[in-house]
């Protein structure tokens, strides 16, 4: 993990997910968080398996890390966590982060979330520890209600942004039927999807 040539992060963003691809939508969320928040490093986590997708990833394991590692140098306060991905299971949000603070015992982690997860959280594992340890930041998928948390006792905030109605789920659909995604994702994406051939895909659920 990153020291930021020898300095601490006091403040620490994480966003996890499957990033089967990644889009302009996760990258919306992205550096909005690190702006808003003042964020001094954020961690992008792929998941090998997301807890709550049935589905399985059209992308394997290794096209998502790249990907993700290649939006990842677009800002110098992101760096890609493999720690989800190298793990052939399912990963839990509560055990990732403590691998986090295991480097970082001292910084204030920020985890970034959607509004569909964020009316879920009381299904999450090992919720009522997790909540202790983060500060959710809860950005919205095109919802236009902002209920309040299924559970008591967290801190969060709604982001301050447009609702973003960009999904993976869409993209994916675009891909199978060989449609341009290109609006959607970003330039490096495609480039990335061009050079390996990936701009179809059929559908492994």
């Amino acid at each position: 993990m990153s020291n930021l040539n020898g300095s601490t992060p006091s403040r620490i963003g994480f966003f996890g997910g499957s990033f089967d691809p990644i889009h302009n939508g996760h990258l919306f969320i992205i550096e909005k968080s690190i702006q808003d928040f003042e964020l001094d490093l954020l961690f992008l986590c792929p998941a090998y398996q997301a807890p709550l997708r049935e589905q399985k990833p059209i992308f394997n394991p290794v096209q998502r890390l790249e990907m993700a590692r290649l939006v990842a140098h677009s800002n110098q306060k992101m760096e890609v966590l493999d720690f989800e991905i190298n793990q052939p299971k399912t990963s839990f949000t509560y055990e990732t982060i403590q691998e986090v603070k295991k480097s970082y015992p001292k910084s204030k982690i920020f985890l970034a979330i959607g509004l569909d997860q964020f009316e879920k959280l009381s299904t999450w594992r090992w919720i009522r520890e997790l909540s202790k340890e983060v500060h959710f930041i809860v950005f919205a998928r095109g919802q236009t209600n902002t209920p309040a948390p299924a559970i008591s006792d967290i801190q969060y905030t709604f982001m301050q942004n447009p609702l973003i109605d960009i999904s993976s789920t869409q993209i994916r659909k675009c891909l199978q039927n060989g449609e341009s995604v290109a609006h959607w994702i970003p330039d490096v994406i495609l480039s990335y999807l061009e050079k390996n051939n990936l701009l179809r895909q059929k559908d492994t659920s």
